[in-house]
């Protein structure tokens, strides 16, 4: 903002100097209409100049603005890369432990695809439209899985798989590092 300041100081300065310069080189009479043209003339030409500056000054902070926009969306592009990449081994790990476990209950593959989808977050109505089955088939499947894994709803089946890897201690920067050992028998 200061720079738009100083570039309207400039203008007014360099506007007073065209008119007395013009002044002094009329060879006309000094005419009170003839100068406040000329006045009104220069102070258009300075509003322009003025408003070019600024539009440039405007233009290139913006331009500035998104090259350091691009360059964070880079950066933590790449920092999620990195961490895809470093997870990947844990979150394929957990997928084999969670389909083990779902053997262990022995669900049938449209069991465990109810309840994978349903640990992802859909509803039932979401995963029947997903499936391409009915929403009480997919009610009836998730009762099963309940049933069979012990468990009485959907948030203790999210709980199941959740609660080694989000103890306390590790989210408090303990250093004990819990183990991940689902694979449980289900409730009798």
């Amino acid at each position: 903002m200061k720079r738009i300041y100083g570039l309207a100081a400039l203008a007014v300065i360099l506007f007073g100097m065209l008119v007395v310069l013009d002044s002094i080189k009329s060879e006309e009479p000094f005419a009170i209409t003839s100068f406040a043209l000329d006045v009104f003339e220069k102070a258009l030409l300075a509003l322009a100049v003025v408003a070019t500056a600024y539009g440039a000054l405007e233009t290139r902070g913006i331009r500035r603005e998104r090259t350091d926009l691009l360059n964070d969306l880079s950066r933590v592009r790449g920092e999620s890369d990195r961490w895809r990449a470093t997870a990947r081994v844990h979150i394929d790990g957990l997928g084999q432990a969670i389909r083990e476990q779902f053997k262990a209950w022995r669900l049938s593959e449209s069991e465990a695809d109810v309840a994978l989808l349903m640990l992802k977050g859909l509803t039932q109505k979401e995963i029947a439209q997903l499936r391409g089955s009915e929403e009480a088939t997919v009610r009836q499947q998730a009762a099963a899985v309940y049933r069979k894994a012990g468990l009485a709803n959907r948030a203790e089946l999210g709980a199941f798989f959740l609660e080694d890897l989000l103890s306390p201690s590790q989210a408090r920067g303990g250093g004990q590092k819990a183990s991940l050992e689902i694979v449980k028998a289900p409730r009798e």
